[in-house]
């Protein structure tokens, strides 16, 4: 039987516990054997981070200590120049020929699937599992664009069937936080304890970051 492999990609600036939850949802809910939680190096569509790579790393890994099914993959920072999900998903498949991959996004980045750097290729590559946040609205021009009438499917096992170029939208994941609502509160000295594991805290303010 094939591994499964869900990849989450992002800034991860600073990663926070909404992080921790979309990747352990998806593991359970996809029956995943692991969860690759991959740093983007530099972004294509945003802005640079506000953070270093090295910083971010550390973070990372200080986040999922202890969190079996979770893993840090440094690909995009070993990587140069912008980091294009479409060559970190190719080589993710390059490496793991047995294992099935599955990109996890929220909406917010579904609705942008069309702008990213040689999309089409991406479809080719691996399965989609999208995570609405507070049920956010499909857009309907995407959808015509990937065809996702044909592409959408209402369980694991049809996604893992169905392979490259599927999508299962989850329905019960409503977790919404975002790392600038984070760095905010940082900024004005908020409570973070719901936000942010502890050790994660502490490394930010050793490190005198995000001031």
């Amino acid at each position: 039987m094939m591994s499964r492999i869900g990849v989450l990609g992002g800034m991860f600036d600073p990663i926070h516990n909404g992080h921790i939850q979309a990747a352990s949802y998806a593991s359970q809910c996809l029956s995943l054997d692991m969860v690759k939680l991959v740093p983007c190096s530099i972004p294509n569509h945003r802005a640079e981070t506000q953070t270093d790579a090295h910083h971010r790393l550390a973070m990372l890994e200080l986040a999922i200590e202890g969190r079996a099914g979770l893993e840090v993959d440094t690909i995009e920072l070993e990587r140069t120049g912008v980091s294009y999900s479409v060559d970190t998903i190719r080589e993710l498949v390059r490496k793991n020929k047995e294992a099935d991959i599955v990109f996890i996004l929220g909406m917010d980045a579904f609705n942008s699937l069309t702008s990213w750097y040689d999309w089409e290729s991406l479809l080719d590559q691996c399965c989609f599992f999208v995570l609405s946040r507070m049920r956010g609205t499909i857009n309907p021009d995407v959808a015509a664009a990937i065809n996702l009438e044909d592409r959408v499917v209402d369980s694991a096992e049809s996604l893992f069937k169905e392979g490259a170029g599927s999508f299962y939208f989850a329905t019960d994941f409503n977790y919404d936080l975002s790392s600038t609502e984070v760095r905010s509160k940082l900024l004005e000295n908020k409570n973070l304890g719901d936000d942010l594991n502890d050790k994660v805290y502490s490394y930010i303010k050793s490190n005198n970051l995000y001031h």
